[in-house]
């Protein structure tokens, strides 16, 4: 038999799979994270007619006569390092990732597969799972935990009937007076005094209202007043009928020549433990400070006081805050997910661990965007997203990184090297029949 007939052959065989590959890439330009693959060919083993043979005293060297057998493909890499472009989706929970990473994805055997697809949604149970499969997401569970030390992240807190669970309320702890008591203030010599309200969060995680009065003490020394707890309100505004404790009068003292604080029923610290009995008892007690306050005579004709009451003490602390329900998640960067609450505050539920592989291509597909590591890629290096310089952003999908004009190209170039194969074998069989009709 001819050899040209078998290269023929071997040529056709190896540009169909060529062009499976690149039909395999044009028909997922559009997958999500899809990356392309590209075939390499290699020559085929050679018969030597002559081999090569080096130079004598008498005679010169020759080269080696060698007759190929064919093409053969010789590897389909996939080109994974090449990031595909980036599709804002608007979906909080459609992630990209910019960087060399993959998400850790546990698949329905319980094994750690990895991706680029970050097109997750969120199940009945409320955990983080791939929208195409409901395979589990992985992440650290504990806030300032290890990367590898990974579990299933539970976006939504939900109770045993699937509802949303409640933030409680934490109660108000320090509270804090602060402004000016002026000494041409006509209220505070009035049997109404100057009144101001402290609103506050009991221990319930209700909101309760403390309304203080403030007047001259009764006496005509300008540098002492008194504030007095005259009653507390609801969340309705509905006063709690015997819900003030005994002992609620403050009695404050100025400095006479600079109108500075002095104390507070001799506390200089400016400390009164506020307490609250019967049906106000779920307020709870609130420590506030007076030590804000000052004293003095205003000049430019106002004679108003200017008091103002503050949850929290100067740095903030001890704030409190009411009881809240959940209405939203967010992802930053670095993979956190936070939980978003109706009153202001935020829990961490979770931080999405990715793997990094030594050698990114010898991954395995495996169908569904997922890959496997195997012994040529090297096992997974987990870490989070940013130590190695990447961001995860949230409302964003990585898209397919298949460019269909060098599919086209290549398409082209393979089908003009199978038409050739294919006539090599037309011409090869045309010699055979010359042969063949040597007999005749």
């Amino acid at each position: 038999m001819m050899r040209s007939l078998w290269s023929g052959v071997a040529g056709l065989k190896t540009h169909q799979i060529q062009m499976d590959v690149i039909g395999n890439n044009v028909a997922n330009v559009n997958t999500t994270s899809y990356k392309a693959q590209k075939t390499t060919f290699g020559d085929l083993l050679y018969q030597n007619a002559r081999k090569a043979a080096g130079p004598t005293a008498v005679r010169g060297g020759t080269n080696a006569k060698q007759i190929g057998l064919g093409a053969k493909y010789s590897a389909i890499m996939t080109n994974i390092e090449k990031q595909g472009s980036i599709q804002q989706t608007d979906n909080v929970f459609d992630l990209s990732i910019t960087g060399d990473s993959f998400f850790v994805i546990e698949n329905q055997k319980g094994e750690m597969t990895y991706s680029r697809d970050g097109s997750f949604t969120v199940d009945a149970e409320g955990y983080l799972v791939t929208r195409a499969d409901g395979f589990y997401v992985r992440g650290s569970l504990q806030e300032g935990g290890a990367a590898g030390a990974t579990g299933r992240i539970k976006v939504l807190p939900l109770d045993d009937e699937g509802n949303l669970e409640k933030m409680a309320g934490a109660p108000t702890t320090d509270a804090r007076i602060t402004g000016i008591i002026s000494r041409t203030d006509n209220l505070l010599s009035s049997d109404r005094g100057r009144t101001v309200d402290l609103e506050f969060y009991g221990n319930d995680g209700k909101t309760y209202t403390a309304r203080f009065k403030f007047d001259n003490a009764g006496d005509n020394n300008d540098s002492t007043y008194r504030a007095t707890v005259t009653g507390i309100y609801d969340e309705n505004h509905q006063l709690i009928e015997g819900g003030v404790a005994e002992n609620t009068t403050v009695n404050l003292v100025y400095d006479p020549t600079t109108g500075a604080f002095v104390s507070a029923n001799d506390n200089t610290q400016g400390q009164f433990q506020l307490n609250f009995q019967g049906d106000a008892a779920a307020a709870g007690s609130v420590s506030v400070d007076f030590s804000g306050t000052f004293n003095y005579a205003p000049k430019n004709g106002m004679s108003g006081s200017s008091l103002e009451a503050h949850r929290g003490d100067k740095d903030g602390n001890g704030e409190g805050y009411p009881e809240g329900d959940m209405n939203g998640v967010a992802i930053a960067r670095d993979g956190t997910i936070t939980r978003l609450y109706s009153n202001g505050q935020n829990r961490f539920a979770g931080r999405i661990s990715v793997a990094e592989f030594a050698n990114v291509t010898g991954l395995s597909k495996e169908g569904e965007n997922l890959y496997k590591a195997t012994g040529n890629s090297g096992p997974a290096r987990m870490m989070y997203v940013d130590d190695d310089g990447g961001y995860i952003s949230s409302g964003s999908l990585e898209m397919s990184n298949v460019d269909l004009s060098a599919e086209f190209t290549d398409m082209i170039i393979t089908q003009r090297g199978f038409q050739a194969n294919s006539r090599v074998i037309t011409v090869s069989d045309t010699l055979l029949d010359e042969l063949r009709q040597l007999k005749r």
